[in-house]
Formats: structure tokens, sequence, C-alpha cells
């Protein structure tokens, strides 16, 4: 993926330290503005998971909102796509879920604190 900011990175807070990291290539998160974004997965041998079924949803938790589900593909031994924050008005959430091809699920919880309106 090329960027030319460095990536606000994120840690999986329900996942063992290092093995699922969210990147967004933003100077800063803002609404209605597409983000680019890496997700990597490790497993529990350090090696990146690939071949995984991978989606993600993202919510705020202080209040309902429609689906936002952004697009995820595999390239390069990690998934990404862009996503787009659609309310400033509080904090996210996005949660991923890795299907592996043996049939395991791997869940990932990532919070954001503020999103600034465009």
């Amino acid at each position: 993926m090329a960027a030319a900011v460095a990536p606000i990175r994120l840690t999986a807070m329900d996942a063992t330290p290092g093995s699922a990291v969210l990147e967004l290539y933003a100077d800063e998160l803002v609404t209605m503005t597409a983000i680019p974004f890496r997700l990597t997965i490790r497993d529990a041998a350090g090696r990146p998971l690939t071949g995984a079924r991978v989606s993600c949803d993202m919510t705020m938790p202080s209040m309902t909102m429609p689906e936002n589900r952004p697009k995820v593909t595999e390239r390069d031994g990690a998934y990404g796509g862009e996503l787009i924050f659609t309310c400033a008005m509080g904090a996210w959430r996005i949660g991923c879920l890795a299907e592996k091809t043996d049939g395991s699920r791997q869940a990932m919880t990532f919070d954001i604190e503020k999103v600034r309106m465009k």
C-alpha cells in the first residue's frame, strides 16, 4: 500500500499483543473521507495469517448507526481496503473477524476514541 503518511497503528484489544494490528493511513481521522487501511494478523508462531476470509464492521457503541462494512481484500500477507467514518459525535469500534481455512475464527476489536468532522 503506497502512502505518504505514517500510519496510525492500533493493536486489537482482545488479541495476543502484536497478533492483530490495524494501520490507518491518514494524518488524522476525519469523517466522510476514504481512509486506506491494512490489517496484519499473525498466528501463534508469529507468521502472517493468509488465506482467511476477513470481514470488518464499523460501529459507534454510543449510538445506532447504519451498516458500515468496508470491503476487505488480501494482499501481500495482510488484509486491507478503505474505510469511511460517517459521524464525529463519539467513539468508534472496528470489529474484524478472520475465518480461517481450517474453519476456526479469530475476532479482533479496535477502538478509536475520536474522529474529527471534515
